[in-house]
This record gives C-alpha cells, sequence and structure tokens, in this order.
C-alpha cells in the first residue's frame, strides 16, 4: 500500500471544503462533477440533486462532516474516540462528555464514494496482513485504514466496542484483530438468542460494559446529558414513522436516497441536535414532493423492499437511477430492522434501560441475532412489506454475509407464498470489483420488467 493518508483523515478534508458549499448552479454542479472525476462527481450529483431539496446537502455539512471531524478533533480536546460499529447505539457514546463515537461502516461508505481508489487500498492493506478475504468490507475497510494508524497514516482509535458476536462472526473478528493490533481495549457485547433469560444475561453484560467504558473515560455519565440524549432519540423516532408513513404514499414522494440519510443519521447523531434537524429536513422535502405530486419516471413501477443492506458503491447510478426507472426503494434492513420505539425516561436508569433496549433489538442483531435468523427475518420484511404496500423484494447478497445467504430460501419462500417475487444479487456493497454496477442495472430492469411489471398486468386483467 503506499503511504497515502488514512481514509477518515482524507474524509475529513473533504467533508471541511464541503461545508463551505453555498448555493450552486446546475452549471456550477456539472462542472464540480466533470471536475472530482466520475465516481466523486456521481456522489456528488446523488446528495445535491434537486429532488432531493438541501437534505443531501445538510447531511453531509451537519451530520456525516460533524461525526468524522468531532472524532479527528477529539484528541486536540482531551476526548476519547471509541470506534463502534453500526449495529451498537451511538447514543450511549453520545451521553458522555468526553467520548466521541465514531462509526466503522460509515467511514467504508465514505471511502466507497468520496475517495479516489473508493477504499480499495485499505481492503487490500488489510488483506495483504493475512487477513481472509470472506470478512466483510463494511468494516474492513475502515478498519484497514485504523491499521494504518501504525504508520502514523490515520487517526487512531482509543477504545473500541465490538456488539456483532452472535450476529456477525466476521465484523466482530476483525475487530478483535484491529484492537489487537493496535493495543487498544475493546469492550464486547454478546447476543446469545432472544429468550427472557437471554435478555437479562445480555442487560446484565450491557451495564458491565458501561461501567466499564465510565472507568475508561475517567467520567460517569450525567443524568441530565443521557436523559437529554434519549429525549433526543424520540424527537427522531417521532420523525422517523412519520417518514415511514409518507412511504405509503403511491407514487412514494419519499426519495430512494432518504433510507440511506436516514440510516446514516441513526448511525452517527441519534441523541444529537442535528439528528432532529435531520429529520425534520427529511420530513419537510417529502411533504413538499407529496404535495406537489413530484415523481422522477413516468410512472411508479416497483415498490421494493430490500430485506438486506442495499448497494453504496454508486448512488448515482442505483439509487437514483432505480427512481428514474419507476423503481422506488422503500427500506431497507439498516434502516427498517429495528423498529425504533419512543421510551419514557426520568433518571440516568431509565435512559440505560431504554438504549439496552434499543440495542438488543437493533436492525440486523434483531434478525440474525435471533433464536431462528429465518423465521424472525422472514416475519419482520413479510410485515414490512404489507405494511408499505410493496409488490416485490431484493436481496443484496453481500459476499461475506455467509449468516443470511444460508438462510435466504425461508425468507423468499415466505415472501413468495404472500405474492411478493424476491430477487437475489450477489456482490459486494462497498467494492465495486466483485459485481459491477451495470450487472446489477441489467439484473434489477430484467427483475422488474418480466416479473414485477408482468405480474401488476395480469392483475389488472384479472380484476377487469
Amino acid at each position: 500500500m503506499n503511504e497515502i493518508p488514512g481514509l477518515v483523515k482524507r474524509g475529513s478534508e473533504i467533508l471541511r471544503t464541503i461545508e463551505k458549499i453555498g448555493k450552486y448552479s446546475k452549471s456550477e454542479l456539472e462542472g464540480l462533477a466533470r471536475l472530482t472525476g466520475e465516481i466523486q462527481g456521481h456522489t456528488i450529483l446523488s446528495f445535491l440533486d434537486k429532488r432531493h431539496g438541501d437534505a443531501g446537502l445538510y447531511f453531509l455539512k451537519n451530520v456525516l462532516s460533524k461525526h468524522v471531524n468531532e472524532a479527528v478533533k477529539a484528541k486536540e480536546k482531551g476526548k476519547k474516540v471509541i470506534l463502534i460499529p453500526f449495529n451498537f447505539p451511538p447514543e450511549l457514546i453520545h451521553a458522555f462528555e468526553n467520548a466521541v463515537p465514531l462509526t466503522t461502516e460509515m467511514m467504508s461508505t465514505m471511502g466507497a464514494l468520496a475517495l479516489e481508489g473508493e477504499g480499495e487500498p485499505y481492503w487490500d492493506y488489510a488483506m495483504s496482513l493475512g487477513i481472509p478475504d470472506y470478512v466483510c468490507s463494511s468494516n474492513t475497510t475502515a478498519l484497514g485504514s485504523m491499521l494504518t494508524a501504525m504508520k502514523g497514516l490515520e487517526i487512531a482509535p482509543d477504545a473500541m466496542i465490538s456488539a456483532c458476536p452472535g450476529a456477525c462472526d466476521a465484523n466482530s473478528k476483525i475487530h478483535e484483530f484491529v484492537a489487537e493490533t493496535l493495543n487498544v481495549p475493546e469492550f464486547m457485547l454478546d447476543k446469545m438468542g432472544d429468550g427472557v433469560f437471554d435478555y437479562e444475561l445480555y442487560r446484565k453484560l450491557f451495564l458491565n460494559m458501561v461501567r466499564e467504558i465510565e472507568e475508561f473515560v475517567g467520567e460517569e455519565i450525567d443524568e441530565d446529558r443521557i436523559v437529554k440524549v434519549i429525549e433526543n432519540g424520540n424527537t427522531c423516532t417521532e420523525l422517523y414513522w412519520e417518514l415511514h408513513e409518507l412511504k405509503k404514499h403511491s407514487p412514494c414522494p419519499v426519495p430512494n436516497m432518504f433510507t440511506m440519510l436516514s440510516c446514516g443519521t441513526r448511525f452517527t447523531m441519534w441523541g444529537r441536535d442535528e439528528a432532529v434537524s435531520m429529520f425534520e429536513k427529511l420530513l419537510e422535502v417529502a411533504e413538499k414532493r407529496l404535495k406537489r405530486g413530484e415523481y422522477p419516471a413516468e410512472r411508479e413501477i416497483a415498490r421494493s423492499l430490500w430485506v438486506y443492506t442495499g448497494y453504496y458503491i454508486d448512488l448515482y447510478d442505483l439509487w437514483l437511477w432505480m427512481e428514474d426507472n419507476g423503481i422506488t426503494y422503500l427500506t431497507d434492513i439498516l434502516n427498517s430492522g429495528g423498529f425504533p420505539q419512543i421510551y419514557e425516561v426520568f433518571t440516568k436508569e431509565d435512559a440505560l434501560e431504554a438504549i439496552i433496549k434499543t440495542s438488543w433489538d437493533y436492525q440486523m442483531t434483531r434478525q440474525m441475532g435471533a433464536e431462528n435468523m429465518g423465521l424472525r427475518w422472514t416475519e419482520d420484511f413479510i410485515y414490512l412489506a404489507e405494511d408499505l404496500n410493496a409488490n416485490c423484494a431484493i436481496y443484496c447478497g453481500h459476499h461475506a454475509c455467509k449468516q443470511s445467504q444460508a438462510v435466504f430460501r425461508i425468507l423468499r419462500d415466505g415472501m413468495s407464498s404472500k405474492g411478493i417475487p424476491v430477487l437475489k444479487l450477489d456482490g459486494d456493497a462497498w467494492n465495486r470489483r466483485i459485481t459491477s454496477v451495470s450487472v446489477l442495472q441489467e439484473m434489477i430492469l430484467d427483475f422488474v420488467q418480466n416479473v414485477v411489471a408482468k405480474k401488476r398486468r395480469r392483475r389488472r386483467g384479472s380484476r377487469r
């Protein structure tokens, strides 16, 4: 690997530049896209597309940039940087005055979308150390970058949290490897079932972890601060479900990319004022689109439910391309798989209980950490498909997610029995070298035209 800075350092510089972007004309936007190259240009066009109002730019400036740059500047302010995985509530870390979270998978996504090499150099560096290629690129890309901290090329986390044992072994083992290599403490959180006894054990382990983190940070969580964090989370939850209700309209007034902006906010800023403002912005834009009857395509053909993750290698040629072709991306497991709840909190103990329940039922942990993975996954997504009136489903067969590959047939058979056809894709959500975007487009379009559209025509004919 060339001696290039880590992706967090590089991403920080790009995001600080984006913070200075104000109003822009269409020609200025197109010029900026040409200047930055195809991959980065597509990312700019995606976030700043007019259908998103100013929500895309708002996310970059007020959510992602703050998340990244608070971590980059943390050590100057005497704060600890705690690296967390996507399936751990960042609100716990936001409850500390002297600690900031940095979410692994968000950094990998930033690398895939914004950097030269799309994060691949950091994946390749991890592979060069002997790490097997069946680990997950969603975390290994960012963690490969973290390993370059040994050369002074990246910021080093002060501690790491691993919340994937029991749900994703590939994720948990790469976290363990990096923690040992960098010689930083790792706080482990296991989920070993979903019964009453299992929850009580999980709760005990979680509270022990909180005490360990308090000792490590050198600060006891302040009651007023953590209660405020949960109250902000409750507000976000209310706004989240309002956005969910808007998705029930056909054609869908909620842009495809709002699913990614929603879960990106969930994994980074939930519990903060910035998250509340972000969800207010998403709701505002979607309501205006509904009122104006806006939809990019001539008509909505497919209301697709993505039953696992999406692809993050090219938002312009996937997420926007689908919408332009009448294919709505309603939601996915990262955005809707955790069914966020509202909690009544008055004390620090109440707030911790809320975070424990949230973590226990978090997206993907809820499904892949269940006693019966296939049945829980199927039940949850049949409910979502019926609630959102989806007429098809798409499975992003991520190469590292062997646990989902193993039970996919249960999901497919369950959804098919409800009249919802399921397309199975294979590739890598964060690495374009596995399956090209053009191949994914071809398969999605073929599925929509030859399965979904024909099914709609047959239904109309039978009603007549």
